[in-house]
């Protein structure tokens, strides 16, 4: 009879610091987290994959419109938001020289946050599209809680010169690779 006591009272225990265990990743000023940018007066250096052949993927070169205009990429960065209520949606709003995308992207577990893996300028199609993964910023030894979360996110992408014709928002999250948005932000 004392083991069913015992057994009882350690699950009711476990399940009320179940999720708990973790925090959200600090940054140094304690403010939003940007993950990805361009120089700039960040103070975090963006993690890029280098190919073999030492040259980065996601490279900031500036490109021509077919007209001449120029439209290049300065800055990107993203600010987490928190949890969010619309999971798995967009919404695209362009001001001067600036692409603003607010989404809510859902992730795998409660260790699954945004961030931004690129925003990439196509010149053929005046195309600029931001993708935005759930990453998993748990340590190797740190517990997340198994359920799906909804994360929100707010990326700016700001030009030097003529913003994108159309800019088109992917997430990669628990529901997989898709396209979540798409809006003319020309001007």
């Amino acid at each position: 009879m004392e083991r069913r006591t015992f057994l009882a009272g350690t699950a009711a225990a476990l399940s009320t610091v179940a999720g708990c265990v973790g925090d959200a990743p600090e940054t140094p000023d304690g403010g939003a987290e940007p993950t990805d940018t361009d120089g700039g007066t960040d103070t975090e250096t963006p993690e890029t994959d280098t190919p073999e052949d030492g040259t980065p993927d996601d490279t900031d070169t500036p490109t021509e419109t077919p007209s001449g205009a120029s439209t290049a990429i300065v800055s990107r960065s993203l600010e987490q938001q928190g949890d969010c209520d619309s999971p798995g949606s967009a919404s695209i709003a362009a001001d001067g020289a600036t692409v603003t995308v607010e989404g809510c992207i859902v992730g795998r577990n409660g260790c699954t946050y945004p961030a931004l893996e690129s925003a990439r300028y196509d010149a053929d199609a005046d195309e600029l599209t931001v993708r935005v993964v759930a990453e998993d910023k748990s340590d190797p030894d740190e517990s997340c809680t198994q359920a799906l979360v909804s994360r929100g996110y707010v990326v700016t992408v700001e030009f030097d010169g003529a913003r994108p014709g159309t800019t088109t928002v992917v997430h990669d999250g628990a529901e997989g690779q898709r396209q979540v948005a798409q809006s003319s932000t020309g001007e």
